[in-house]
């Protein structure tokens, strides 16, 4: 029996050693006072607060719902959700008069353009139709020459075109990323981006259709708080292996075995932020690898709770300047577990990085749906960016540490943009390769 020591607490950590426990001895070591890293909810009014995001699932690979199913009752406690969503254009871009000029403050009914936005161009003004639809045929004409884009924003307009680019993909992006879409690389976003043909965005204008290409229709979601119940469920299987309130100051490799704050392991599962790893791992293996970890970038993100006027979008995104926010997540819409008598309906209004108080409630008196304030949370490290080298690079320092028994998984470990499933995921694949190697 080996023993183990994974550090962080986030789903990724806890899912690993859920699945490492039975057959070796395990210890979690976890920097706060509770488990759950970014998928942690909290209740505040007596309704849900994700503290980021929405805690949502998407597919799921046959071994994470099999992993999931150990836990909870899928069927029963988890809820498959129609996604509703909707993009907010406030300076008439849109035809239909109702549409026209800014939303004031006390206006609490709004109309979005449904998302995706290029299949309904239609509802735009005829001269911005004109020059998207434009767009749409010179997109037509490059598809079979085009040579593969690497980069975000090349992608984006040479599948939207120049018009679609400039009034929502370009600025909506730029307000989540905070970076140059020219130096976000593609393949960092692999898996989480489809787009039509330009075929298929002029049909679903003639049809007024909805379809997009490998577009998340749906979402699943648990009814008690997204994933804090499968968090408190991991949690109190794995009991006084998991150790909280203790930040790891050192890991080291002593002859055939790591050490982490003076304790042996023959093993370890390093889930935390990478760009501590270079601080707190003594050893040799990581060296050539410092200065490009301390030169890797990222944002935070600050989740308000709010209560929100009655809508029926699951998400809104604001594209807009008018407002530093970049959605709104109305989770009062996914079940009314998330609302009380107190609040009729709540949601969480989304900045990138940190913005205080009193800013947060000058932004939110501008907005629409009247946000009311009622909390907010800021996390430090919630979006980490890649850059072209990123993904090889960080292949090299696990195939460095690998046959000394270090392995690296989850979101900021591996600096990848996981949701819950996808963290799961690869929290099984890491377990699999200790198991073959």
């Amino acid at each position: 029996m080996s023993r183990i020591a994974i550090i962080g607490a986030g789903i990724s950590g806890l899912s690993a050693a859920k699945s490492l426990m039975d057959s070796h001895s395990v210890t979690i070591y976890e920097k706060s006072e509770t488990a759950g890293g970014i998928a942690k909810s909290q209740h505040a009014d007596g309704c849900v607060f994700h503290v980021c995001g929405a805690n949502s699932m998407k597919s799921l690979h046959d071994a994470t719902r099999s992993f999931i199913s150990s836990l909870i009752d899928i069927d029963e406690e988890i809820v498959e959700i129609t996604r509703n969503s909707a993009i907010l254009f406030e300076n008439g871009e849109v035809s239909k008069p109702e549409f026209h000029g800014m939303f004031r403050k006390k206006m609490t009914e709004i109309e979005g353009v449904p998302s995706p936005i290029e299949n309904h161009i239609y509802m735009f003004k005829p001269e911005i139709q004109r020059q998207i639809i434009s767009d749409i045929f010179h997109v037509k004409a490059k598809e079979r020459n085009r040579r593969a884009p690497k980069f975000l924003a090349t992608y984006l307009k040479s599948k939207f075109g120049q018009t679609l680019y400039d009034m929502y993909f370009g600025p909506y992006n730029e307000k989540v990323w905070h970076s140059d879409l020219k130096k976000i690389p593609l393949r960092w976003l692999e898996g989480r981006l489809s787009a039509p043909t330009a075929d298929e965005i002029l049909l679903a204008n003639f049809n007024h259709t909805n379809y997009k290409p490998g577009a998340a229709k749906t979402f699943l979601y648990d009814t008690k708080g997204g994933a804090q119940r499968l968090i408190d469920r991991l949690v109190e299987t794995l009991g006084d292996r998991l150790v909280c309130n203790h930040a790891v100051q050192t890991i080291e490799r002593k002859g055939d075995v790591w050490t982490v704050d003076g304790s042996e392991y023959d093993k370890v599962v390093y889930c935390a932020n990478l760009k501590l790893l270079p601080k707190i791992l003594k050893t040799d293996l990581i060296e050539p690898f410092t200065g490009y970890i301390e030169s890797l970038k990222y944002h935070g993100t600050t989740s308000v709770f709010c209560e929100l006027a009655k809508n029926p979008y699951t998400e809104i995104y604001l594209p807009g300047k008018e407002h530093r926010a970049h959605k709104i997540i109305c989770t009062g819409n996914f079940t009314p577990e998330n609302n009380n008598d107190r609040h009729k309906m709540t949601g969480t209004v989304e900045f990138t990085d940190y913005i205080s108080e009193d800013e947060i409630k000058g932004e939110l008196s501008r907005m629409p749906l009247n946000p009311t304030y009622i909390t907010h949370r800021y996390i430090e490290c919630t979006h980490p960016i890649q850059d072209i080298d990123t993904r090889e690079t960080v292949s090299n320092i696990k195939a460095a540490l690998l046959p000394s028994g270090f392995y690296l998984t989850g979101l900021i470990a591996e600096w990848e943009q996981y949701n819950v499933n996808q963290a799961i995921n690869a929290a099984i694949k890491t377990v699999e390769t200790m198991h073959n190697s």
